[in-house]
């Protein structure tokens, strides 16, 4: 039985997790895209001109600096790699981080730059990171640059997750696990890829065949946590 992939991040982000499924998985997989997130961007009015820093814990940070009061040039801490190339694209001298937000702010931490840092978010967040800076003598200011709306899940996802076919089902934040919680049960087996023990803790809730949660909280370590499930449902033991 041919297994399927539902992927609910943001559409740009879930069409880019496909696309590095596709290129890399010769086998038979159905893909359905269902963001569980619509990102809404917030009106920016603070008066940034005085940042020495800024701060990016998702793409969507580094999208909304581009109509943020932010000097192009400035050092960028990011979250990961992915963020990171997207910050240099943007203008900014990016740091890539370790891939979560909390070994972020221990980065920062640890190297001491000249603030104030400014942390383009969103409206729902997690881990005080810029409390945890200013906690640590290094000033950040915290603005809210987004928001991210709640979605039900697709007819097609909510089919699958219905049906008989196994579902793999990779999960990126905790507030995605906690919408998709909310619109369970299924009765199809569910196998959960989770980039965190942060998000892990937010899908208790939800019934599945299996779950795992990937190495390192990173896409690529998602990818790579993907592609072996699907290995081991498309080809079950003997």
């Amino acid at each position: 039985m041919t297994p399927v992939l539902i992927l609910t991040r943001p559409a740009p982000q879930a069409e880019a997790f496909a696309a590095d499924i596709s290129a890399r998985w010769a086998g038979a997989v159905r893909i359905i895209l269902s963001p569980l997130l619509q990102i809404i961007p917030v009106p920016i009015n603070a008066d940034l001109a005085g940042a020495k820093g800024v701060v990016f814990t998702s793409a969507h940070g580094v999208a909304a600096s581009r109509t943020a009061d932010l000097p192009r040039g400035l050092p960028a801490w990011c979250v990961g790699e992915k963020t990171a190339q997207l910050a240099a694209d943007a203008g900014f001298d990016a740091i890539a981080g370790p891939g979560d937000a909390a070994r972020l702010a221990d980065k920062i931490i640890n190297r001491r730059p000249t603030g104030p840092l400014v942390h383009l978010h969103g409206f729902h967040t997690r881990g005080g990171l810029s409390e945890k800076l200013t906690s640590a003598g290094i000033a950040c200011i915290d603005v809210i640059a987004y928001d991210q709306i709640a979605q039900a899940l697709t007819a097609d996802a909510f089919e699958a997750l219905r049906g008989d076919a196994p579902v793999i089902l990779p999960l990126f934040s905790p507030r995605t696990a906690t919408i998709l919680e909310g619109q369970s049960p299924f009765s199809a087996p569910v196998h959960l890829i989770v980039m965190s023990t942060a998000v892990q803790s937010a899908a208790a809730a939800i019934g599945v065949r299996s779950l795992t949660v990937a190495a390192t909280p990173d896409a690529d370590a998602v990818v790579a946590a993907t592609l072996k499930r699907l290995s081991a449902v498309a080809e079950p033991a003997a």
